[in-house]
């Protein structure tokens, strides 16, 4: 009987336990593709007494695997993972009289406030009797983008100051976190033989930061994770099913 093959299916990552168990698993949201690659380096030995020097031997010096897939959804948690970061949820606050613009601003540039998020914005100008700027006449802000551009600023003096509200965000950094490893599982579909179940498990999958990030495109964006697939010490080692991971056919 012939057992032909075409997967989908959705895929959960989770971090692992000090004894090696998954813990927090999630599901990254649509895997376009997921490909397991694997690899050995290999010794070679040629005989040298036929005059032909041919190869009567090979010995495997070492055997890899890397793992990729192509993640769809930009979640929080999809970006530290592939930015080597963490999502930190920033609470909101006020601020007064940030300075913004310099001792000499420009009419047309553009200057950004601490924070994005803006709300009950107020920028006045640094005289005695502060004189407070009208939105729309001599300034213009991007409320989102905690963005402001002066339109004149004839008769006020600098530097300009700014009192608003900001609200809550979520924030990631880049390089923060050392490299991350996660135990990965497929719940699979083989689509050519009427959705036969398939599972994959993957026990330890150390990931390599994202190589690219597509900040403007014109198409749906996707950004491609690589990893290493590593032994799993705290695993038994059994000589059929091994350290690494394993594939069920249900």
């Amino acid at each position: 009987m012939s057992y032909y093959a075409s997967f989908q299916g959705r895929v959960y990552l989770g971090k692992r336990d000090p004894l090696g168990n998954p813990i927090e698993v999630r599901s990254p949201g649509n895997v376009a593709d997921l490909k397991l690659s694997l690899k050995t380096e290999v010794l070679e030995h040629f005989e040298s007494q036929s005059g032909q020097r041919s190869l009567d031997h090979r010995m495997i010096k070492s055997k890899s695997a890397t793992v990729s897939m192509s993640v769809e959804e930009f979640t929080k948690e999809n970006l530290a993972l592939a930015l080597y970061g963490t999502a930190v949820a920033s609470t909101g606050g006020t601020v007064t009289n940030e300075p913004i613009g310099g001792v000499a601003p420009m009419v047309g540039d553009r200057y950004f406030l601490a924070h994005p998020k803006v709300t009950t914005l107020v920028v006045k100008d640094s005289a005695a009797t502060p004189t407070t700027l009208t939105l729309g006449t001599q300034y213009t802000v991007d409320t989102d983008f905690g963005a402001v551009q002066y339109l004149d600023t004839t008769g006020l003096i600098a530097p300009f100051k700014a009192s608003y509200a900001f609200g809550d965000v979520s924030e990631i950094g880049i390089f923060t976190q050392p490299l991350p490893e996660r135990y990965l599982r497929l719940e699979g579909l083989n689509t050519a033989q009427s959705n036969a179940r398939v599972l994959v498990e993957l026990y330890r999958v150390a990931f390599d930061p994202l190589k690219e990030l597509a900040l403007i495109s014109n198409d749906y964006n996707k950004f491609d994770l690589e990893g290493s697939l590593l032994a799993d010490s705290s695993k038994p080692y059994d000589a059929v099913l091994g350290q690494f991971g394993r594939i069920v056919q249900l």
